[in-house]
């Protein structure tokens, strides 16, 4: 059946086609049919073409897609059904861009989200390149106030952030302009010693050709060990968990990384009465069940993420990178 949006999904259908139309960006709208126990929805898809298959952007009114637990009177899904769809789509060459309602709500998400939209099917406007940028270490207010804006799922604590910062005024930003960021840390989850990237962020409606691989062959050559907190860890090997929701990782094979799994699925908790959304709380894992248990909260999925590792070795093999002793200084251009 075809699903009657409450009036704010129309609303947010309405804002993503405006925008898409006001882009000038090529698509095309589809319907297509999901199954939710007995039910099925038929929910209003975008298409854009790319050079190579294409992107779907499916909008989520994410209460008719909770995971099921039966115990609680809850049925809905299994915690794979998105990412199942992901990867069916992906094997056709299509990449599904989910957007839940929740996300869209989020003054931050919603204009992150429109510019991947753009820089999906390549028409980010504003455009840098790597050479006309110098990489410094990203001092912690700074970093965390540029990820709160560009980062999708905002600031995260890091043991080194590294930036892209322009050399001369472009594009309407002056010189010394920060435009992109990676940050890095221990692998918390993984809890194997090695270093993860935690954070990639490009200021939004902006690209930076090459900034990934400079910002990777500068990390690679001046931090072979990493300081976190007392500890010094090796970086033999580089984690980096690309979000299956909205970001295809297409790129990561030329970065370096090797491609190693996918988590077949994650989850958001969504409080109903406040619409907060978190996600997994291992220490309050007990009293998260207690109020699903009370109708207070659901499990919505998602697609979850790919794994992606780069050997440090073989990566300054290819490019031919020697390690040196990190400087005192902050500004390096080495690539």
């Amino acid at each position: 059946m075809r699903l009657e949006y409450k009036e704010k999904d129309l609303e947010a259908l309405d804002e993503i086609e405006n925008f898409l139309v006001d882009n000038e960006v090529n698509y095309r709208i589809e319907y297509h049919d999901y199954e939710v126990n007995e039910n099925i929805y038929s929910l209003k898809c975008f298409v854009l073409d790319k050079k190579v298959g294409e992107y779907h952007i499916t909008y989520i009114p994410s209460i008719l897609f909770p995971i099921s637990y039966h115990k609680y009177g809850i049925n809905g899904v299994k915690g794979d059904y998105f990412y199942k769809k992901s990867k069916e789509a992906e094997e056709k060459g299509i990449f599904k861009c989910w957007v839940k309602d929740y996300e869209w709500v989020d003054d931050r998400k919603r204009e992150v989200l429109k510019s991947y939209f753009l820089h999906a099917v390549g028409m980010t406007k504003t455009r840098f390149y790597a050479r006309e940028c110098e990489v410094r270490e990203v001092h912690t207010k700074e970093g965390r106030a540029f990820e709160a804006q560009n980062c999708f799922y905002g600031k995260r604590g890091a043991s080194l952030s590294l930036g892209l910062y322009t050399k001369k005024e472009k594009n309407g930003l002056p010189a010394n302009s920060l435009v992109m960021i990676y940050t890095f840390g221990l692998n918390y989850f993984g809890k194997n010693g090695k270093i993860e990237v935690l954070r990639v962020g490009t200021k939004k409606f902006c690209q930076v050709i090459g900034g990934a691989s400079k910002l990777l062959k500068h990390f690679v050559k001046h931090y072979p060990i990493l300081k976190v907190n007392k500890r010094e860890i090796p970086v033999d090997k580089l984690v980096f968990y690309s979000d299956y929701d909205h970001n295809a990782g297409k790129s990561m094979d030329s970065l370096g990384f090797e491609f190693i799994n996918y988590s077949e699925g994650g989850f958001m908790n969504y409080w109903l009465e406040t619409g907060e959304v978190k996600g997994r709380e291992p220490s309050r894992h007990k009293w998260v069940m207690e109020q699903m248990s009370e109708g207070k909260v659901l499990a919505i999925p998602n697609a979850g993420v790919k794994t992606f590792v780069m050997d440090t070795e073989k990566f300054k093999e290819k490019f031919n990178i020697i390690t040196v002793q990190k400087e005192e200084k902050t500004t390096f251009d080495d690539f």
